[in-house]
């Protein structure tokens, strides 16, 4: 309930600026007899305090709205006795780790994206050079679509992207050794 109730401040705040700015402007420039009663009004010391105030209190709220933590979300999935829910924070954190079991994989960021009942999954991984990107990222995707299936129930994973952002180390130094020439 919180957050709604700092969303209609916002809502009321600039709506209220609005109007100001837009009468302060109409009557400075398109009506001038608007503009002098503005200045009238102005001159009246609880008017000025009062405009004062409206402003100092929309930039306070903005910053106080800008300072709230964000509400963890969570992907929920229906379990046997009932829902579960999982935070995508952990979601993304389990996947990671699940990169990381892989050598070539140097480092990885994750996103999830929830959409009609059905997750997708987006990595950005950094891979050591040398490696067969294709058939790295077919297993890659195996492994996480099956970990995350059976460690956290999650069943409804429907495409699983990876981009490599960088290719990491020297080419050179990783040589493939051929069975045939032993």
């Amino acid at each position: 309930m919180k957050h709604r109730s700092g969303r209609f401040g916002d809502i009321i705040m600039t709506l209220l600026l609005l109007v100001i700015g837009s009468a302060l402007i109409y009557g400075n420039i398109f009506n001038r007899a608007v503009g002098d009663f503005m200045a009238n009004m102005l001159v009246m010391p609880w008017v000025g305090a009062a405009l004062g105030a409206v402003l100092i209190l929309a930039v306070v709220l903005r910053w106080a709205g800008g300072c709230r933590k964000k509400k963890a979300s969570y992907i929920d999935f229906q379990a046997d006795d009932g829902s579960v829910g999982i935070s995508t924070k952990a979601i993304q954190d389990f996947i990671e780790r699940v990169c990381k079991e892989f050598a070539a994989v140097k480092s990885v960021s994750t996103q999830l994206i929830q959409d009609k009942g059905m997750l997708d999954i987006a990595l950005g991984v950094k891979v050591v050079s040398g490696n067969k990107i294709p058939e790295l990222s077919q297993v890659l995707q195996q492994r996480i679509r099956e970990s995350v299936r059976e460690s956290l129930g999650l069943e409804e994973i429907r495409n699983i992207t990876i981009k490599v952002l960088e290719i990491v180390g020297d080419p050179g130094k990783h040589v493939e050794e051929d069975p045939e020439t032993e």
